[in-house]
């Protein structure tokens, strides 16, 4: 189990692997313990944006993909509307959650939760994306196998991953928050009796109440900050396993989870066109994805259409015009402003700057 990571900013790449090799088999005596109870509270329901960071992560499949899967299940009335920015939560979602509780888990872990939407452009009639009925993967293959549930898809193994994705990031959202035992520690590695290193260990060395954590599994907890640590007392002493050295930069490309995270914290895009974004990109050939790490990189093409674009037509290409002319649209859509001036306005400022190119 890895303990610990230090890092250290070198030229020398031998050197680096020099120094941390020589520190394997060394002892590390803990210095300094720190523990206490934290509460840690479920996070709240996928929309689109988030539905789509976390699957193509943890699916390891493409944006557009993820949509058709969740088209898929909407059209069979599986999940709610899959093309939404909003988390809140209906009372017919608070039912589903409930039942689900009630019947498999403890009454009381039941903690309804609105989840209400920070954003005043998200339209009221919006809810998050979550389950139609109160059933878990397992128990939604067995409704449509015994014919239970009748529906125009047919489910594969990839429907009922992301399903389950939804399902339990719902469910959580609903339940109590849970209690564990915090751990912050530092230890000293030493050579020879000298201490040359420092290192901070923090993670979980108790779950004290499980709360929301009773649905989800192992590889959902750390993205809530439950991460198992061994339970450490001041002078105690290990020794450092088998060392490795990583290469790491700056800077790192975009995995396709990344690029739809940045595009949402920009303003970039709506639920209906991230994953249009994305496959456009690829089909126009654009950009590329690298088999194994599945960074996305710019083509010669994508290079000089962009090349082109921002030095002929950078008002309108802009990070910054594009947000504004979405606040717009926003604007159109809640009766602030009129459609049609919003377009002969562009119309004309567009006109006006192609008039002028060579």
């Amino acid at each position: 189990m890895t303990l610990a990571e230090v890092r250290l900013r070198v030229r020398d790449e031998s050197l680096a692997r020099r120094t941390f090799r020589a520190l394997e088999g060394c002892p590390a005596e803990v210095v300094r313990v720190r523990r206490e109870e934290r509460e840690i509270g479920p996070q709240p329901p996928f929309e689109t944006g988030t539905m789509l960071q976390v699957a193509t992560r943890r699916l390891r499949l493409s944006s557009e993909r993820v949509m058709r899967l969740a088209q898929d299940l909407f059209e069979g009335g599986i999940i709610t509307y899959h093309r939404t920015d909003s988390t809140r939560v209906s009372d017919e979602g608070k039912r589903v959650a409930r039942e689900y509780i009630e019947a498999n888990l403890d009454p009381d872990d039941y903690h309804p939760r609105t989840w209400e939407p920070r954003s005043e452009h998200v339209e009221g009639a919006h809810e998050c994306i979550r389950p139609t009925r109160p059933a878990d993967p397992e128990e939604l293959r067995t409704m449509v196998r015994e014919g239970a549930l009748q529906t125009t898809v047919t489910l594969t193994r990839d429907h009922l991953r992301l399903y389950e994705l939804i399902f339990r990031r719902f469910i959580a959202s609903q339940m109590r928050p849970a209690r564990v035992l915090y751990q912050e520690a530092v230890l000293h590695v030493k050579v020879d009796g000298t201490p040359v290193a420092e290192l901070e260990l923090e993670g979980v060395v108790e779950v004290l109440e499980p709360g929301f954590t009773k649905v989800l599994t192992e590889y959902d907890l750390p993205a809530y900050g439950i991460r198992e640590a061994p339970r450490l007392e001041e002078g105690d002493e290990l020794e450092i396993g088998e060392v490795e050295v990583l290469e790491r930069h700056e800077t790192y490309p975009y995995d396709q989870s990344e690029l739809v995270e940045d595009m949402r914290e920009r303003g970039l895009g709506r639920p209906s066109t991230y994953a249009q974004i994305v496959e456009k990109l690829f089909r126009r050939g654009y950009v590329y994805e690298t088999p194994r790490r599945r960074w996305i990189f710019p083509t010669a093409r994508g290079e000089a259409v962009y090349e082109y674009l921002s030095s002929r037509y950078e008002e309108f290409v802009s990070e910054e015009t594009t947000r504004r002319l979405e606040e717009r649209m926003d604007a159109v859509a809640l009766g602030r402003a009129d459609y049609q001036e919003e377009v002969h306005r562009l119309y004309l400022r567009l006109r006006e700057t192609v008039d002028v190119l060579p």
